[in-house]
């Protein structure tokens, strides 16, 4: 599950910045010669983007250029340092969440105070994290906007959870003072409190099966509220870095059908500095064999090509990128 950027505030975005600027000087690396070792950002050790970007080396040695071809995996303290390795040119790939990418391309959220990084460019998208509400046993809540005048749970100020039921209620149109109460509370608190009825829904994210989700189907008969309607589409055509995405029935007991959802997705992300026919290699060494990829880790079972291509890039495709959409007619 990601920590938010937005939750580390300016301060920690700058020193992250500063640091690998100190370290490499910004603008002053470049990427790996042909040949060379690429190095991918890629989160914390113990975190989904780490597997990743193993899963990625691993398909793009497959198909590496030379005898000293290589891909490296660089652990670091999460998205607000893959970014600044990228812009320093101290890394060439990096698995980056969605939003975050998007912001410090364009500069916006906690990177408005170290500038835009228009030289950002996506390769392809990797897994997503959905947003789950749940429901009391026997709610009248049908679609989100019957949420406005509920005791909904949003989770911790500057948590991932917390930011993305944020972008649940701006896509609805509800302010805070619409909500009978607002809490903050964590999810194993929020599971008790929705069963025992001190709330009526509450907003729950990560990785897909979500274990609190499961306590809460089975402790409590709650449910889950879909979450596709005009004012969700509109939002997700407005926001590119916000995708569709689908809590799944056989990944839930007790769940009888798959619910709509939305969520970020993860992308490898690179800059304009990676040469054009490198860019190409990954991408093709990758998306060409997805059978592979999917098979390398659980976490990757539902990925395919035409999602890969078109959710969540949130940044201009590299133009190696996309060389291969073309050939395979991808979006």
């Amino acid at each position: 599950m990601w920590r938010d950027v937005r939750g580390w505030g300016v301060a920690a975005v700058l020193m992250a910045l500063g640091a690998v600027a100190g370290a490499s000087g910004v603008g002053a690396a470049e990427p790996a010669a042909p040949g060379g070792a690429l190095v991918v950002a890629s989160g914390e050790i113990n975190g989904t983007a780490y597997l990743e970007a193993g899963a990625v080396c691993r398909l793009a040695d497959r198909a590496a250029a030379g005898p000293g071809a290589g891909c490296l995996v660089q652990p670091t303290a999460g998205s607000a340092v893959d970014v600044a390795l990228l812009h320093s040119g101290a890394a060439q790939l990096a698995v980056v969440q969605s939003r975050t990418l998007a912001e410090a391309f364009s500069g916006q959220g906690p990177f408005a105070a170290t500038g835009a990084m228009p030289e950002l460019r996506a390769l392809f998208s990797l897994h997503g994290e959905p947003v789950a509400v749940l429901l009391a046993a026997n709610s009248k809540i049908k679609r989100p906007a019957d949420l406005k005048g509920k005791r909904l749970n949003l989770g911790k100020p500057g948590s991932y959870q917390r930011s993305m039921a944020d972008a649940l209620l701006a896509a609805e149109g509800i302010r805070m003072e619409d909500l009978t109460s607002s809490l903050e509370m964590e999810p194993p608190r929020m599971v008790k409190a929705l069963c025992d009825g001190q709330i009526d829904a509450a907003v729950i994210t990560g990785l897909s099966p979500l274990a609190d989700v499961q306590t809460a189907l089975d402790d409590c008969d709650a449910s889950l509220l879909p979450l596709r309607d005009a004012a969700i589409t509109a939002f997700l055509n407005s926001h590119p870095a916000y995708v569709p995405l689908t809590l799944h029935a056989d990944d839930y007991q007790g769940l009888d059908a798959d619910v709509p959802s939305f969520g970020l997705r993860a992308v490898l992300a690179t800059t304009t500095r990676l040469p054009d026919a490198e860019a190409y290699r990954i991408v093709k060494a990758v998306m060409g064999d997805t059978a592979a990829l999917r098979s390398l880790h659980p976490l990757l079972r539902r990925l395919d090509r035409k999602d890969m291509a078109g959710q969540g890039l949130a940044v201009p495709p590299h133009d190696g990128a996309l060389r291969y959409y073309k050939e395979k007619g991808l979006p």
